[in-house]
């Protein structure tokens, strides 16, 4: 017998976008601010110099694609969001799911998805 799938299972969240006037720097900006952190703070978190903060808030910078995972991190927000204004992307524990579960072959990919139906359950 096949079990059935949890409550949660094939849930589809709707998914807000954010004005296409914003872009990927005032998102940064906004999310630093709102985290009451300074350009200074922000930079010594991700080991960055001040100026390259001031750069990718400016969307003048090219090296913010290749920080866009560390900030996030720093930020406590999705990848996602940071990207294309996305409200219902992944995070944390959820994207790390994610991504563990892409790692997996085709048999483990089976295995875990059996067993996070069985632990929905209980």
């Amino acid at each position: 017998m096949v079990p059935s799938p949890p409550p949660c299972y094939g849930v589809i969240m709707s998914v807000k976008k954010q004005p296409p006037t914003e872009s990927v720097g005032a998102r940064i900006r906004a999310l630093r601010l709102a985290a009451n952190l300074t350009q200074d703070e922000f930079a010594t978190k991700l080991n960055v110099s001040r100026s390259a903060i001031a750069q990718w808030e400016t969307d003048r910078a090219g090296q913010v694609r290749d920080n866009m995972e560390r900030i996030a991190k720093v930020l406590n927000t999705s990848l996602g969001y940071l990207v294309s204004g996305e409200a219902g992307s992944l995070l944390g524990d959820e994207l790390a799911l994610m991504r563990l579960y892409r790692a997996c072959s085709a048999e483990d990919r089976r295995i875990l998805l059996q067993t996070a139906r069985r632990l929905a359950r209980s």
